[in-house]
C-alpha cells in the first residue's frame, strides 16, 4: 500500500471532507452562482423602474388651452397642465351673477340687501374697495325711490388671461310705471383669485371659491342700446 492511501487511511476528517465536498460542493457553487444572479436581476429591474419613473415626470409634450371668442379671435392661452380645478363655467357664471347683483336696482329692499350681501361673498382686495365707493356714490336704496335698473349680461364673461375676465352686459333703466328711460351698455375687466372653502358656512356661500379681487368697469360709448319707446304727446 503507497503513502498516499495510507495518509487518507489514516485521517479520517480529511477522508470525510473530500467525501463531502464530492457530494455537496457542485450544489453550493450553483446555490452562490443563483443568489448572485437574483442580486444582478434585482438591480437591473430597480434600475429599469427607476429609469421609467424619472421618464415619466419629465413631460415631452406640453398640452395648451386655446379659448376663442364669438368673434373665432383667440381670447387666452394657457398650458392645460396649470388650469384651474375649478370649472371655467362655475367661474364665468359666479362673475355673471356678482355683476347682476352688483348694478341691479330693485324696489324690494329685503332682495336688495341680501344681493349687496351676496355679492360681498365675492369680493376680495381692491374690489372691495372699488364696490365701497361705487355704493357711496350710488345707493341702490335712494335710487330705488325714482328708478330701476335691470341688468341683462350679455353672454358668458370671456377670458383675457389665465385670471381675468371681460363682461359685457346692459343696464335698462325703468320708472315704477314701466317707463323706459334709459339704456346703456357696460364692460368690465374683473381679476378673480381661487380659494377653495375649507368650511360649510363659506361652501354654501361660495361653493367654487371664486373671488372678484379686482374691477374696473366703464360705459360702452357707441355700444347699440334698446332705444326708448316714442312718448305719446
Amino acid at each position: 500500500m503507497d503513502v498516499s492511501k495510507k495518509k487518507e487511511q489514516g485521517n479520517p476528517y480529511l477522508n470525510g471532507r473530500d467525501e463531502w465536498l464530492e457530494r455537496y460542493g457542485s450544489y453550493i457553487s450553483r446555490a452562490h452562482q443563483w443568489r448572485v444572479m437574483g442580486f444582478l436581476l434585482a438591480f437591473a429591474l430597480l434600475v429599469s423602474v427607476s429609469g421609467n419613473v424619472i421618464q415619466a415626470q419629465q413631460v415631452k409634450t406640453i398640452p395648451y388651452i386655446i379659448e376663442v371668442d364669438n368673434l373665432g379671435k383667440a381670447a387666452v392661452v394657457a398650458r392645460a397642465d396649470r388650469a384651474s380645478s375649478t370649472p371655467k363655467r362655475l367661474i364665468q357664471a359666479s362673475i355673471a351673477a356678482c355683476i347682476a347683483d352688483w348694478r341691479t336696482v330693485t324696489a324690494d329692499v329685503e332682495l336688495q340687501r341680501r344681493m349687496i350681501e351676496r355679492l360681498s361673498f365675492f369680493t376680495a382686495g381692491s374690489a372691495n374697495g372699488v364696490l365701497r365707493e361705487w355704493y357711496e356714490a350710488n345707493n341702490p336704496f335712494e335710487i330705488a325711490r325714482n328708478r330701476l335698473v335691470h341688468v341683462e349680461v350679455r353672454g358668458l364673461p370671456l377670458p383675457v388671461s389665465p385670471n381675468s375676465y371681460r363682461v359685457e352686459w346692459v343696464e335698462t333703466v325703468r320708472s315704477h310705471a314701466g317707463v323706459l328711460l334709459d339704456a346703456n351698455t357696460f364692460e368690465a375687466t374683473v381679476t378673480i383669485q381661487i380659494n377653495p372653502p375649507t368650511t360649510d358656512a363659506v361652501l354654501l356661500r361660495n361653493p367654487g371659491g371664486v373671488y372678484i379681487t379686482a374691477i374696473s368697469a366703464g360705459r360702452v360709448v357707441g355700444a347699440s342700446a334698446p332705444a326708448a319707446p316714442a312718448q305719446p304727446n
